[in-house]
């Protein structure tokens, strides 16, 4: 059974920045503390993928896992947390990227020296620390004679391999905590600079290492699932939701007192039916520019911060990101109007009824390839079959959409502010 250290220590540096706003997750940490830990530690434990969309705490939850698992010096779990960027960068800068800064957190846990996890060492500086840890060092001399060699591939190979390997050699368990995974087939580049887009199959053996099992995750849900569902059943994928009621309105307590805003219970309950739990909605209400009264025991305040959010703030921002992604490739007047469509039925709707209701002048081939491109910009899912298809409830995406597209389809300004009123419960005709 796993014990919760009496005090974290945030080795990592976390990016919710100020540890305390990170609330909740208990029914994550449950299984990630609990029956996976005990998997782990008996070399059962499957490989993991944690799905959500961009800004739903994925991040957060992974990082703050690291620094538990970190500070049980004690035990034979030693975490290892690397996020891949979003930049191209060579097979061979990448495996030594990766080894350092694998080697680095190897090193921190054992030593207890979380400075290593902070700033890990650079792959040349590495070799200055490793002299007395031989299973770093004879991989270092490996990565070095492969790249003289040119040998790109088996750079990669030995990086790759290290954490299970020698958490097998050692008699311990290493948890790899990969971030952006879905990154891994888009920015490696090879010799001729050409993207290497089979990247992931190097987990479709590695995954199912016990001694050094994966949890990856991703900011883009649709890239993630592609890749774990070509590395058959090595992954187990999880979605991250929103925050259930209780956390939800204990991060609206903090957040409040953290951005020094005024609430009370019936603000709470208003917050929560408005965010329904989403870490986004509620971190950009609280913090937003335009809370500039500091007080949301009065609901106008609410909704004036929250109609400006929707409309030029960060959720704005967020939700137009996605959207502006797949309008440039599907830049026409039906893609909005079967948003809209599913928005307004707010249940699955088959292909024959959206050509039947939308009188749409295509084959069901042309409306599934134009549904897929949806689905791979996260702005829909599938429903209970693949001849099904829905928006999941989110009256805050739905404000979101309709202020952008609602009056060119067809030519009616929604209300923001009064559907919010009825979102929170309010008086709409106040």
């Amino acid at each position: 059974m796993f014990t919760m250290p009496e005090k974290i220590i945030y080795a990592l540096p976390e990016q919710i920045g100020n540890t305390e706003l990170f609330v909740g997750r208990k029914k994550e940490f449950d299984y990630y503390l609990g029956d996976w830990y005990y998997y782990l530690v008996n070399n059962m434990a499957q490989s993991q993928a944690i799905v959500a969309r961009r800004k739903k705490g994925k991040t957060a939850f992974l990082q703050r896992l690291f620094n538990i698992l970190w500070s049980c010096s004690e035990s034979k779990v030693i975490p290892f947390y690397y996020a891949i960027q979003d930049q191209r960068i060579t097979l061979a800068s990448f495996a030594k990227e990766f080894f350092a800064t694998f080697a680095s957190h190897y090193l921190s846990f054992l030593t207890q020296n979380k400075d290593w996890v902070i700033t890990p060492f650079n792959y040349a500086t590495l070799k200055g620390h490793i002299a007395s840890y031989p299973e770093l060092h004879m991989r270092c001399q490996s990565i070095d004679e492969f790249e003289k060699t040119g040998n790109w591939d088996l750079m990669w190979t030995v990086a790759s391999r290290a954490p299970s390997e020698i958490a097998a050699s050692k008699g311990i368990k290493i948890v790899q905590i990969i971030d952006e995974f879905q990154n891994i087939n888009a920015y490696i580049v090879n010799e001729r600079e050409n993207t290497i887009d089979t990247m992931s199959g190097t987990y479709l053996i590695l995954a199912e290492k016990r001694e050094a099992p994966l949890i990856i995750s991703g900011s883009e849900v649709h890239g993630l699932l592609e890749i774990v569902r070509r590395l058959t059943a090595r992954f187990k994928v999880r979605t991250l939701g929103n925050l259930p009621e209780e956390e939800a309105k204990e991060a609206i307590r903090r957040y409040a007192k953290a951005s020094r805003t005024k609430i009370n219970e019936q603000a709470e309950v208003k917050i929560w039916n408005l965010t329904q739990g989403d870490p986004l909605y509620i971190r950009a209400l609280m913090q937003s520019e335009h809370n500039d009264t500091k007080d949301y025991t009065n609901e106008d305040n609410i909704i004036a911060t929250y109609t400006q959010e929707i409309t030029q703030g960060e959720i704005y921002d967020t939700w137009t990101e996605y959207i502006a992604k797949i309008f440039v490739e599907v830049n026409e007047r039906n893609a909005k109007r079967i948003l809209l469509y599913l928005f307004q039925t707010g249940e699955e709707r088959t292909r024959v009824q959206i050509i039947k209701d939308l009188n749409l002048d295509m084959t069901d081939f042309e409306l599934q390839t134009k549904l897929q491109k949806l689905i791979k910009a996260d702005l829909i899912s599938r429903g209970e079959t693949y001849f099904d298809y829905k928006i999941a409830k989110d009256k805050t995406y739905e404000l979101v959409f309709r202020h952008l597209f609602q009056k060119e389809i067809d030519y009616f300004v929604p209300d923001i502010k009064k559907e919010l009123r009825q979102e929170m419960g309010g008086n709409a005709n106040f």
